[in-house]
């Protein structure tokens, strides 16, 4: 390859992958015991990425990482949080995609509560919630994305795949820190599996927000929301919190507006198709 290009090829992949801004090193620690990671950080909007993960293909050799013991838990809360913010912000929606959704307890939890959710998963079999495949290519109201987007080597491409999924992102991922953010300082980095490979800021999120032409609404620290029709960082902090949660729960129910449990459709399909 001639010098030119090598120069070339190294300058794009130190710039920004979010905004193609100026980068520097940011820290190195082990990841999967065997592989130095190097982080770097862009100078404009803070995002934080690894640079050349040449060990994805052995980290995805077990999709789901025995040391996510929180797993459980956390789809409880955000299929909890994502049924409040779709009853109050996108109730005319009725078809969902959960985009990579793993072994589909997410999808499943959602149609247990009425929501006509699909999944897409490259990477994981679909063992909660099989006959309700679907490809990234097909059009929905809303696209899900749980845990996803720190996954992504190239988060312009991911997130607009999605785009063109759906209207409206709702996705969750955590925010980087203002202190302790370095690698071997914060926990996210999660080194152990050697899967997470880009970090996100308000600032960055916003930066993808302009690019796609959508409004950004956020917690402030593991939700966000990127869709057409703005809905606000006021409503995303309140379904976010347990008490908002059960306010629009009550609230669903008593306007008549929550919706009916697809567990037994869904069980009658599966045994007649």
């Amino acid at each position: 390859m001639p010098p030119g290009n090598i120069c070339n090829e190294t300058r794009a992949r130190m710039q920004c992958k979010v905004c193609q801004a100026e980068t520097e090193e940011f820290g190195t620690q082990k990841v999967l015991g065997a592989y130095d990671a190097h982080y770097r950080r862009c100078v404009r909007c803070q995002f934080v990425f690894v640079d050349r993960p040449t060990w994805l293909k052995e980290s995805y050799e077990s999709a789901i990482a025995s040391s996510d013991t929180g797993i459980v838990v956390r789809n409880l809360r955000l299929a909890d949080t994502t049924s409040a913010l779709i009853g109050l912000a996108f109730g005319a929606a009725r078809r969902f995609l959960d985009f990579g959704g793993g072994a589909g307890l997410f999808v499943r939890l959602m149609r247990d509560r009425g929501f006509d959710f699909w999944l897409y998963d490259e990477y994981c079999a679909n063992i909660f919630a099989g006959g309700f495949e679907a490809q990234p290519e097909e059009r929905f109201d809303l696209v899900t994305c749980m845990e996803v987007v720190e996954h992504m080597v190239d988060p312009l491409a991911a997130f607009e795949t999605l785009a063109h999924c759906a209207p409206a992102i709702v996705f969750s991922t955590e925010l980087v820190p203002a202190t302790r953010n370095k690698p071997g300082e914060w926990w996210y980095y999660a080194p152990e599996t050697g899967q997470h490979v880009s970090f996100y800021t308000l600032s960055a999120l916003r930066i993808i927000a302009g690019r796609l032409g959508l409004h950004l609404a956020s917690n402030g620290a593991n939700f966000h929301v990127l869709s057409q029709e703005a809905v606000g960082d006021r409503v995303v902090r309140f379904v976010c919190s347990r008490q908002g949660r059960m306010m629009a729960r009550a609230f669903l129910r008593v306007t008549g507006r929550q919706r009916r449990s697809l567990t037994q459709t869904d069980a009658t399909r599966m045994r007649t198709s």
